[in-house]
This record gives structure tokens, C-alpha cells and sequence, in this order.
């Protein structure tokens, strides 16, 4: 691996029994890898926890309804609602860390999303998934994830909104 990689996420570990099946089929962020279902809030990321406790001083825990899926090219994913606060703590983080642009700057604006399923297998996790729309959860932690292998992460601090 060429350099230290880490993530900002908000996870959802309540919402495992409900995506994690497809998550394990096919996500670059498979359970097994050690990664819950969660929202990407920066990628790449410094492993500055104390600055990023600062830039999400503001924002407090808050309850997420995830009732759509939707796609990006093959990519299924759950839309929270409300979408506005990872878009502020997405930005906050990047304000403090301008040298880490979301996902490197590849995509204009910021898309919260939970990622349930990538390549071919959308249409049958679509089917799957959808029945047990509207799932809720509780945003109530940031955890910084590292890159510890190609394929694996670890969970290197948590920080309580």
C-alpha cells in the first residue's frame, strides 16, 4: 500500500441486518473489512482527530431516516434524510483540512449516501432492500477509520456528535 489512507464516517451498526448481506457481496467497504454501514463524511482524511473534534464541535447527534434508494453508475445506494447535516460536517471537516478534498475532488458537490451494493447485483439487492424502507438510525459518532491493508480498515478513534 502505498501511503496511510483514512476515513471519516458516520456508521450505522443498527442497520447491518438490513444491508450488510449486500454490502458483503459486493462493497469496496465490506463488513468483513471492517467497516459498518455509514455515511462518508471525508476521504481521504488526516488522522487529525483533535482538529476534526474541533471543526465538528457544532454539531450534535441527530435521528436519519433512510426511505429512497438511488444509483450512481454501479452503485446502489440509501439517501439519509435529512441529507443537509453531512453536507455541513463534510464541508466543516474540509474547511479544516483543505488539503483533503472529499474523495480527492473527483465529484462536484457532496451526495451523502449509505452504499448498499456495487456492479451487477442492484437490481437484486434493490428488491431486497427496498420492503424494508423507511429504515431509521441515530447519528451519534464520527469514527475515524484507517487503511490498514488493501482490503481492511480499522477503527482508529471515535468522536460523540
Amino acid at each position: 500500500m502505498p501511503s496511510e489512507r483514512f476515513a471519516f464516517t458516520i456508521p450505522f451498526r443498527d442497520l447491518a441486518p438490513a444491508v450488510d448481506v449486500w454490502r458483503e457481496r459486493s462493497c469496496e467497504s465490506k463488513p468483513s473489512h471492517g467497516v459498518p454501514p455509514h455515511v462518508t463524511l471525508l476521504i481521504p482524511a488526516p488522522a487529525d482527530v483533535d482538529g476534526a473534534a474541533e471543526a465538528l464541535g457544532p454539531f450534535g447527534a441527530f435521528d436519519v431516516r433512510f426511505a429512497r434508494l438511488d444509483r450512481f453508475p454501479g452503485t446502489l445506494w440509501l439517501a439519509p434524510e435529512p441529507g443537509g447535516p453531512f453536507v455541513a460536517m463534510t464541508e466543516a471537516l474540509a474547511a479544516r483540512f483543505p488539503e483533503h478534498a472529499p474523495y480527492e475532488g473527483a465529484f462536484e458537490g457532496i451526495t451523502p449516501h449509505l452504499t448498499v451494493a456495487q456492479g451487477e447485483d442492484l437490481d437484486e439487492a434493490a428488491t431486497a432492500v427496498e420492503p424494508q424502507l423507511p429504515l431509521r438510525a441515530r447519528a451519534s459518532s464520527v469514527v475515524l477509520f484507517e487503511q490498514v491493508a488493501p482490503d481492511r480498515w480499522r477503527e482508529r478513534a471515535e468522536l460523540a456528535l
